[in-house]
């Protein structure tokens, strides 16, 4: 990670426009362990859905609770840090596949994980930033206006080279 798929997942979210034109929105954090039923009870919580019963439903029947509020809106989920085809396979159900406009928008370190969630899609790739572009991040975060006084110079050079084009190690 540390190349900004959080981070640029988030602006998305947090957009104006995209909180205008999706008013059912939600976020949830998967990663390598998670709870099928933790991820339903999140997205439920997100979207002020959340009961104290719900608490003590099952898996499938989360998903059809999910299911059913979302099939006639319009809604926005982010699904962040999915590592597995298989993670996505377990979510998906509680997804309805109609045509709201609805969007589902997925974090991932794998191209395939990506593919596997939507085969007609075009996975967006970060890439990582060049040497020039670390260091001119660095400055930017560092020093007033950017500018380095000379002296400092060399060793920022070095901290913008060690951070290996991770923006988020800058």
């Amino acid at each position: 990670g540390g190349v900004g798929k959080t981070t640029l997942a988030k602006k998305v979210y947090t957009d104006s426009s995209i909180e205008f034109h999706f008013y059912n929105r939600a976020w949830i954090y998967v990663s390598q362990l998670y709870s099928r039923k933790e991820v339903f009870l999140g997205i439920l919580d997100s979207l002020s859905l959340i009961t104290d019963e719900m608490y003590k439903m099952n898996d499938e029947k989360l998903a059809g609770e999910l299911f059913s509020h979302l099939r006639s809106k319009r809604y926005l989920v982010v699904i962040d840090d999915v590592w597995t085809m298989e993670a996505w396979d377990d979510l998906q159900m509680a997804f309805p596949k109609t045509a709201t406009g609805s969007r589902i928008l997925l974090t991932t370190r794998s191209t395939e994980v990506a593919l596997h969630a939507n085969p007609e899609g075009l996975p967006h790739h970060l890439r990582f930033l060049t040497h020039e572009e670390s260091w001119e991040l660095l400055s930017k975060k560092v020093f007033r206006k950017g500018i380095c006084p000379l002296e400092l110079e060399d060793i920022g050079l070095q901290i913008a080279k060690k951070c290996y084009g991770l923006p988020l190690a800058l």
